[in-house]
């Protein structure tokens, strides 16, 4: 018996019979084609009896019929998974370049399934327990209005089926809630949680470049799910990369920071090119509760937040630094905000999550340029902000995002007692429950002998 998996043991070839180029096919008569087999190949490769090229995370066969590749779960890199940050910083998972009218339309026909057999995905047993807390315990957590629970724990993950990409993200996203609420096996979840999203980013990149009418849910659905991952694998030790890269003296040389706004930017993107197909699509739920509601209509204001949120602009309207653009670009995400503390005190149909993530959708370009350049009066816009974040952390990814990020802000604008702690005295009171304690959680920048990093 050899070590064979069948057990039998399989003839050496006799000196006599020829090898190589010269060998025939018993049949034919004809030379056969030499080839060198892959013995640690993909499993995807082995079921379709082709030579797998081993690239990782994902095969380039696997690649060109656009499915799951197992390379990364059955052959694990020697060495360590990239980070999420690495993933996500070049080039952006979720850009693309325009999407002509002419390539809005379901793709042709495929081949018949005799010649080219669809390959099932490859999963363990750990991705079905994911898939499990995915529909029992996480998606609960993920969004915050029923009829959105529904969407994403059935018809979000009946698209998985069919696209694995988004399953393969859903895995991720999953992977990585169960490391918090599972800290005796964290490790294990982050690994699967970086494994299925480096497969998930491979698998998705060729199906955004053939946007189209049937792959653009599936798209929409990923790019919604990527920018909350983002949002998810954010250290709350270190400072908040959301809008913009932070000091270069908090800098580690070897991270690569992400500044999150922007993968949200590629949801826009397909919502932008395929709007009509998206809003009366399976995803049509997200959309449902905004019909109705007027982006120039007015937005009344609790007494108090319109007190303060209207006294706002004075920092911005007779500044000499600022011109006219940049004085009107402040003024219209001024508008923004106060739209979003209307929404989350007077229109209950608009759940706290979506009124406070539709921010991200209201901002310029413009707007984010001013908060790269870290433009004070832009990042006082951003601290006020925060309190309406702070308000919507009963997911469980928005969980100290708002201290994060005032924290980071308050930094950016030269501490607490700079010449802006006047306008940021409101949020720092809302967000880290008053002064003195806020300024007991800054451990993360504070330097004992200059005060910062």
């Amino acid at each position: 018996m050899s070590a064979h998996g069948d057990g039998l043991q399989l003839p050496s070839p006799s000196p006599s019979q020829p090898s190589g180029p010269a060998s025939k096919d018993a049949t034919t008569g004809k030379p056969r084609r030499p080839h060198n087999k892959s013995r640690t190949g993909c499993v995807q490769c082995k079921q379709r009896k082709v030579k797998c090229d081993e690239t990782k995370p994902v095969c380039k066969k696997c690649e060109n019929h656009n499915q799951s590749c197992s390379y990364l779960q059955t052959h694990p890199l020697k060495r360590s998974n990239p980070t999420v940050q690495s993933m996500l910083a070049s080039p952006s998972p979720t850009s693309t370049t325009p999407v002509s009218s002419s390539s809005l339309q379901a793709p042709p026909p495929q081949p018949s399934s005799a010649l080219s057999p669809p390959t099932p995905a490859y999963f363990t047993m750990l991705d079905l327990e994911i898939l499990h807390h995915w529909t029992t315990r996480s998606v609960e957590s993920f969004v915050d209005f029923e009829s959105c629970v529904t969407l994403f724990k059935v018809t979000v993950v009946e698209m998985g089926f069919e696209y694995p990409f988004l399953m393969h993200e859903i895995l991720a996203i999953t992977a990585l809630h169960m490391s918090r609420v599972k800290p005796q096996k964290a490790s294990t979840y982050r690994h699967a949680s970086d494994t299925h999203l480096a497969t998930a980013l491979a698998l998705f990149q060729p199906q955004m470049a053939r946007l189209n009418l049937s792959n653009c849910h599936a798209c929409w659905a990923f790019s919604t799910m990527i920018f909350t991952h983002g949002w998810a694998s954010q250290d709350a030790n270190k400072p908040s990369t959301l809008f913009f890269t932070p000091p270069t003296s908090l800098l580690n040389d070897a991270e690569v920071h992400v500044q999150w706004v922007k993968l949200h930017r590629g949801s826009q993107v397909i919502l932008h090119e395929m709007s009509p197909q998206l809003q009366d699509g399976p995803m049509e739920p997200l959309f449902t509760p905004w019909k109705n509601i007027d982006p120039e209509g007015s937005y009344p204001l609790l007494a108090n937040e319109e007190e303060l949120l209207s006294a706002l602009p004075a920092t911005w309207i007779n500044s000499p630094r600022l011109s006219i653009l940049e004085k009107n670009i402040l003024a219209e995400t001024h508008r923004h905000l106060r739209r979003i503390f209307s929404l989350l005190t007077y229109n209950p149909e608009i759940s706290k999550l979506s009124a406070v993530m539709s921010w991200f959708s209201m901002i310029s370009d413009g707007y984010l340029a001013l908060l790269e350049q870290k433009l004070p009066e832009a990042l006082l816009i951003v601290a006020y902000y925060c309190v309406a974040l702070k308000r919507a952390e009963n997911m469980w990814w928005v969980k100290t995002k708002g201290e994060n990020l005032l924290k980071t802000v308050i930094l950016e604008l030269g501490g607490v007692d700079g010449q802006w702690d006047r306008w940021t005295r409101w949020p720092v009171e809302q967000v880290l429950s008053g002064e003195s304690k806020a300024y007991g959680f800054w451990g993360w920048w504070r330097d004992p002998e200059t005060g910062y990093r």
